[in-house]
């Protein structure tokens, strides 16, 4: 693969775009496109895992599996959606110490009621700001000397307004989180309130066809965000490469329509590390 010559601000430093990934192949494809960091996100390991939408059904336990497969595979930072943290403080700390112990570079925590959902999705609702400033502590306690950075996210935006929406994010901040995020802003006036209102790092998700509009870096940036998350473009496109590979299997009984769109077996294998893995049995006789 060329390399690929990042965006004059993502050079500058000035932002950093932060793909979502669900598994450990799409990690590692986000490593060799020159990515630093990934986040791990509930929604597409949600889907990919359990074909299942985002709606609390992942378990604690299953993102701890498929994110220590994750930062197994690649050697770049990985962010791992935490949703709620699974429970009260005692949870969250326990969510922290595996993630840490698996070395993770960060967590994403969030304010919702259980079952919690997508955070572009609608009925959402939020618990006291006291009890999860409570598991932003905990969390931090939990890290002890490690370096993970604890994103505090809330989704008060929506059924409370903005002023809620920033009081819980400062509350979150003075609780120990390094990053504050929140949720489904509507339009560019909402963004840009955000960034005023809220101290640095801020970081905010853009969902192809969700709630938050999709803006230009340089307009993120002057607004304030450092950290943008493409969260679901790299599923989404998957998804749709999948889609029409099998519609046109179906419908033709073969690819060569979409040859030119496939990734071939040489290339895929150099991907995945196929050459090496022969190097290894080489040297040990296997």
């Amino acid at each position: 693969m060329e390399p690929i010559e990042a965006h004059p601000l993502i050079r500058q430093n000035r932002v950093i775009v932060v793909p979502g990934v669900y598994d450990a192949l799409s990690a590692k494809i986000a490593e060799r496109a020159g990515f630093p960091a990934v986040v791990l996100t509930g929604y597409g390991v949600s889907a990919t895992y359990l074909g299942e939408p985002d709606f609390g059904i992942l378990t604690q336990s299953e993102m701890l599996d498929v994110a220590r497969r994750v930062t197994s595979a690649v050697g770049i930072g990985v962010i791992v959606d935490g949703d709620t943290g699974y429970g009260g403080p005692a949870n969250v700390q326990k969510l922290v110490r595996e993630l840490i112990s698996i070395g993770a570079r960060g967590v994403i925590l969030e304010d919702q009621t259980w079952p919690k959902r997508c955070g572009h999705m609608r009925d959402k609702d939020v618990i006291p700001a006291e009890e999860h400033a409570a598991k932003i502590r905990a969390a931090r306690d939990a890290c002890g000397d490690a370096r993970l950075i604890i994103t505090g996210r809330t989704d008060a935006l929506e059924a409370h307004g903005m002023d809620e929406a920033i009081r819980r994010a400062l509350m979150y901040k003075e609780a120990g989180a390094d990053v504050l995020f929140v949720e489904g802003p509507r339009n560019r006036e909402e963004l840009a309130e955000i960034g005023r209102r809220l101290p640095p790092p801020l970081a905010v998700n853009l969902i192809e066809g969700g709630r938050t509009p999709i803006c230009s870096l340089e307009e993120l940036a002057d607004m304030g965000f450092f950290s943008i998350g493409f969260v679901l473009s790299g599923l989404y496109a998957a998804a749709a490469a999948l889609e029409r590979t099998f519609g046109e299997l179906l419908r033709s009984g073969s690819t060569d329509a979409i040859d030119g769109d496939l990734m071939q077996f040489g290339d895929f294998n150099e991907l995945i590390g196929v050459e090496e893995r022969y190097e290894q049995d080489e040297r040990y006789g296997a």
